[in-house]
């Protein structure tokens, strides 16, 4: 017995097994563990709506927000400055661009205020720049009109492609900046509408040079021109000849006119245009220049003398 009470006591070589918990203790945890989702399915989930709610709120918040910089007026276009513009009038140009009316410059559509403006014919290009809060600059490049052609009753103004820009009340021309330099009559039927190529752009600039030219080169002033049905063209000059280049449709008759008007440089070096009292001088063929004199007035007839009979 002494022997024994010195001892420790032996060393339990399977701690794990020694020191489990009796069956009936994990029982009861098991059974209270399988309570548990129940009790907590059967409380309310307010978590589960707390979240939705609150996006919700925010999302309204940020609408709010919004309709708000809309209508504020300090984010309105306010100061439009425009540069360019000599035929459209600001008014034309506001309205146009939906800048009418300090619109918000968060609404605001650049590409489509500028798609808005191209489409006037008088617009040649544009560039329209914003700058918050309050700022948009529209820098505009228009068509100057080069000329009027009257048709079908009408006049139109013609820009140097030969589009059409605009309806004018008559054929009248001028030297000023925005005045139609040339002057066509064309004996074509039916009117044409605005936006539309009347006539190639190479031949109105050409006329154009040809009008400007013409008192130094040939000593003639050309009052205007005239294109039949056919785009037959004549060039009319004050006090002396008509000038007959004949038809100018297409790329190759245009391409012409250099050749024409050489034989008129050389017809010029024999004959002085001015005085030379010509009806017209045909030009069609270059390399046969044909011109025919003003007819002189046929005397009239003297009255005969018959005698009278005596009674």
């Amino acid at each position: 017995m002494s022997r024994n009470r010195g001892r420790r006591p032996p060393r339990d070589l399977q701690p794990r097994i020694s020191r489990r918990r009796g069956t009936s203790v994990r029982l009861r945890r098991r059974t209270r563990a399988a309570k548990e989702p129940s009790r907590r399915s059967s409380a309310p989930n307010f978590g589960g709506l707390v979240r939705p709610a609150t996006r919700l709120l925010v999302l309204v918040a940020q609408l709010a927000l919004l309709v708000a910089l809309i209508n504020s007026p300090v984010l309105a276009a306010h100061q439009v400055l425009i540069t360019g513009n000599r035929q459209l009038s600001r008014q034309q140009i506001l309205d146009r661009a939906g800048l009418s009316g300090d619109p918000s410059m968060l609404l605001l559509s650049i590409d489509q205020a500028e798609a808005q403006l191209k489409s006037n014919p008088y617009v040649r290009s544009v560039s329209i720049r914003t700058t918050l809060p309050d700022q948009v600059e529209v820098e505009l490049l228009e068509w100057e009109p080069l000329a009027v052609v009257g048709r079908g009753g009408g006049f139109y103004l013609l820009n140097p492609q030969g589009g059409i820009l605009g309806i004018a009340p008559d054929a009248h021309m001028g030297i000023g900046a925005g005045q139609p330099h040339v002057a066509i009559t064309w004996a074509a039927p039916g009117p044409m509408r605005v936006g539309q190529t009347a006539l190639p752009g190479r031949l109105v600039q050409d006329l154009d040079k040809m009008s400007s030219a013409f008192p130094t080169a040939y000593g003639l002033t050309i009052s205007g021109y005239a294109l039949d049905a056919n785009q037959k063209l004549t060039a009319n000059t004050t006090a002396g000849p008509r000038i007959l280049f004949g038809q100018m449709a297409t790329d190759e008759q245009i391409d012409s006119l250099d050749a024409k008007l050489g034989s008129l440089r050389s017809l010029r070096a024999k004959i002085d245009l001015t005085n030379s009292k010509l009806d017209y001088i045909d030009l069609e063929n270059p390399a046969a220049v044909t011109i025919r004199a003003i007819p002189s007035p046929t005397p009239s007839a003297a009255p005969s003398l018959s005698p009278t009979k005596k009674p």
